[in-house]
């Protein structure tokens, strides 16, 4: 009896430190922050450009105050923030990713004082959202998630995008299946600037106006990584995915 109580006074102590050593490390990662980079990914335009809107809320616990910057396009507004309330900051429809490619169009928000931010976009019936990630925890190598790409109007697309955080940002992506511009399969370079954005839209397989059946390919799996250069090492990136229109049902 008292070997097993060995054993299970063992096992305890053994969970406690695997738990402590968890909690240590998780301490390093929170959705709260003072440094964030997004972008205005893809979104079926097919009522009219001037109903879709995207908006970023923006809270916190205590007061402060901030900035939304789009430095391609010389956008930049302040905003402040009373504790535990939301601040709302509409995004220009100038910032929005259209194709596929790159754009100089990252938006950038900073905070005197930690903050928690989400991305809204809508358009009527047509919405999504996000919960945007500091750049202190911003990864290196992603996978993408999307869905099998069906909706009831054109122009919708499975899509991931990237936005570089620092110059010098080499990325590699490997799309899991044919794209508006590259092959499934094949690796490819991009090489980014501090607030550029490479977007990549899933190419369209069929349309149906009759039954309004518009499909496209899944690119869940696809893999973008930041990767070494002769004279930068990898850099973190902000990576988001989704679908610019989808039937779920």
């Amino acid at each position: 009896m008292y070997f097993i109580k060995i054993i299970a006074r063992f096992f305890l102590v053994l969970l406690f430190l695997v738990n402590f050593t968890i909690a240590i490390k998780a301490q390093n990662t929170s959705n709260k922050g003072k440094d964030f980079w997004l972008g205005y990914g893809n979104h079926v335009r097919g009522y009219s450009t001037n109903t879709q809107q995207m908006a970023v809320y923006i809270t916190s616990d205590v007061n402060t105050s901030g900035k939304v910057e789009i430095p391609g396009i010389g956008y930049s507004k302040s905003f402040n923030v009373t504790a535990n309330s939301i601040t709302t900051v509409d995004i220009p429809q100038s910032a929005y990713l259209g194709g596929e490619g790159l754009y100089d169009l990252g938006i950038h928000v900073t905070a005197e004082r930690a903050v928690v931010m989400y991305a809204h976009i809508y358009d009527r019936n047509v919405s999504g959202a996000t919960l945007v990630l500091p750049t202190s925890t911003l990864g290196k190598e992603y996978y993408s998630i999307n869905f099998t790409q069906i909706s009831n109007q054109e122009n919708s697309y499975s899509y991931f995008f990237v936005v570089a955080v620092e110059d010098n940002t080499q990325v590699e992506i490997v799309p899991i299946a044919n794209t508006m511009e590259h092959p499934a399969g094949i690796p490819f370079i991009v090489n980014l600037k501090k607030g550029q954005v490479y977007q990549v839209l899933g190419k369209a397989t069929s349309t149906s106006f009759n039954t309004n059946n518009f499909k496209g390919v899944d690119l869940t799996g696809s893999t973008i990584r930041s990767v070494t250069s002769t004279s930068e090492p990898c850099k973190p990136i902000a990576v988001f995915s989704g679908s610019g229109k989808i039937s779920i049902g």
